[in-house]
């Protein structure tokens, strides 16, 4: 027992020091990202709180914060990690993470915005204006541009026989999906502008839009999960998320609370020992 909590003591500390802060190397990266930790009177560590976030959602005795930017379709999006650490088992460290994604939000209509399906019988694109939490789901309202075609003899669009916009109110939900977070389209409610829109309500074309939209939107989101940024050295740990999704950071914020469990086995720890010696972190004698 007394060995099993030496290992936790010491890859926590060893967590701590691969974050920049401590080392040349390391140092370099703080950029890039960044951990805040302090120290209660019982002993425990705490972080201080993000604005709007509530910390009980990453509570653990120690706590981190990690800053980073990961690319999103070509874009750099900013991030922000909150994890709480504690003890889970003689092997495992128990993870509490909280990731805000306002950054996200903020790139979402610019990410979002685009062709939709291009086929030669229905091209559809895209515009999204504004993307809004909601307790534990996402609000995305925009509008599609519709135009039916009939396919040529080279199978590509031809002769346009209907064109229409909507507007559209979509609501998603993530969910943990291996060491990411997917998101799903739970539903669409498509509002038909004008004589248009009703003629296209009235020969069932405004369903066909709803069922594209969520079909090829449905596709694009489980293409491009988001996948909480960590240090490569994590890697080794072994991180399984086991429940998460989203959360609202009031008022109207996007973020995503995410539970799991961590390696600490002594051979993790000589791997993570070994990596923080290549990085120039940690000297061992001859």
């Amino acid at each position: 027992m007394a060995s099993s909590r030496l290992n936790k003591g010491l890859l926590i500390c060893v967590l701590l020091a691969m974050l920049p802060g401590c080392g040349s190397k390391a140092q370099d990266q703080s950029s890039e990202s960044e951990t805040s930790t302090q120290t209660d009177s019982a002993g425990k560590s705490s972080s201080v709180a993000a604005t709007g976030i509530d910390p009980a959602t990453y509570a653990g005795r120690f706590q981190i914060k990690l800053t980073k930017e990961a690319p999103l379709r070509d874009i750099p999006v900013p991030f922000t990690v909150y994890g709480g650490l504690e003890e889970s088992s003689s092997t495992r460290l128990r993870l509490r993470a909280f990731i805000d994604l306002r950054g996200l939000q903020e790139k979402a209509p610019q990410i979002l915005t685009g062709p939709l399906e291009e086929s030669c019988k229905r091209q559809i694109y895209l515009e999204v204006r504004d993307v809004t939490a909601i307790d534990e789901t996402v609000k995305v309202e925009g509008s599609a541009r519709a135009q039916f075609t009939r396919c040529n003899r080279r199978e590509e669009p031809g002769i346009r026989y209907f064109g229409t916009t909507v507007d559209a109110v979509a609501v998603a939900r993530a969910e943990v999906k291996g060491q990411c977070l997917t998101f799903s389209i739970e539903s669409v409610d498509l509002s038909p502008r004008g004589f248009i829109g009703a003629v296209s309500n009235l020969f069932g074309l405004t369903n066909r839009i709803n069922e594209a939209v969520l079909e090829k939107g449905g596709e694009f989101l489980a293409k491009h999960p988001v996948c909480p940024p960590l240090p490569e050295e994590f890697s080794v740990l072994d991180p399984i998320y086991e429940s998460g999704g989203t959360r609202e950071i009031a008022p109207g914020g996007m973020g995503a609370a995410v539970v799991g469990s961590a390696d600490v086995s002594a051979e993790t720890i000589v791997k993570v020992l070994g990596g923080l010696k290549e990085l120039g972190v940690l000297e061992f004698a001859q």
